[in-house]
């Protein structure tokens, strides 16, 4: 046999439970709407014909897999995990509903990518609807994820602290939840437990070097609205047209702190003064 049609069929017996109940359990009795060539029901039915083997081998992959669904949340979502164990939720069930989406695809080294996909199922299963919050601490840590990826996939540009341009640095991303999640992020215990108190934060997840771990920094409203004004480097003078076009307060003395507050968290950079 073709060691690649082989190599496809084996692929297929261990991603599509119903070609696994036909083969392993049916021994290939029908095998006419799986669309195989006939050199791939050739492969197939020796698969068949040595069920017991192939069985153990499909089961030690299931089992591997589900268990990495767990091991990308806690890689890329800790928080989110940590919330999920508390809740007593099903994360060996959970992991094989996600898998199942997902053809039971390998993902390989690639964690965060997993994670991503992960946190986006996550994000839309009844087991994240309640409490109040569960889902907003989700987007926090997808943000986080979508950082580190960021960063993984591009170099640093090397931005000049000392041009007297102030620009956005790929090291730090916003996100704004609608719950109070500073509830659960002072006090990890409380994670998952009970519905979070209704009421808009503003978070800036960012890393202050590049062989640093990310941080977590609580925005005030002024700092949020000067970070999203610089959609492109300006000068200082240019950001006070930009806040006030956008219906803001032109830049003050008072806004020297938030402009502080963001270089220190590596989200701008450039002079301030």
């Amino acid at each position: 046999m073709n060691a690649q049609t082989v190599w496809n069929v084996w692929r297929r017996i261990m991603r599509e439970p119903a070609l696994q109940q036909a083969l392993l359990e049916e021994r290939g009795e029908d095998l006419s709407r799986f669309a195989f060539s006939e050199p791939e029901k050739q492969a197939a039915l020796a698969y068949a014909r040595d069920a017991s083997r192939a069985k153990w081998f499909v089961l030690n992959y299931r089992f591997r897999l589900a268990n990495s669904f767990i091991n990308a949340l806690e890689t890329g979502a800790p928080l989110v995990l940590r919330a999920l164990l508390r809740r007593g939720a099903d994360l060996r069930g959970l992991g094989e509903r996600f898998l199942d989406m997902h053809g039971w695809k390998d993902y390989g080294p690639f964690v965060y990518g997993y994670c991503r996909d992960a946190l986006e199922f996550l994000a839309q299963d009844d087991c994240t609807a309640q409490p109040a919050g569960l889902r907003d601490l989700i987007g926090l840590e997808m943000t986080v994820v979508d950082l580190l990826r960021s960063l993984a996939a591009a170099p640093d540009a090397g931005a000049d602290e000392n041009t007297a341009f102030l620009r956005r640095t790929p090291l730090a991303r916003h996100y704004r939840s609608r719950y109070r999640l500073s509830d659960w992020l002072r006090d990890k215990t409380l994670l998952g437990q009970g519905d979070l108190p209704a009421g808009v934060q503003d978070y800036l997840v960012y890393l202050t070097d590049y062989d640093s771990t990310y941080k977590f920094a609580l925005l005030p409203p002024r700092a949020v609205e000067i970070l999203q004004a610089l959609t492109s480097p300006c000068l200082p003078v240019e950001l006070s047209s930009r806040l006030a076009a956008s219906g803001a307060a032109p830049l003050v003395a008072a806004d020297d702190k938030h402009l502080a507050l963001l270089k220190g968290c590596r989200a701008i950079s450039g002079k301030l003064g």
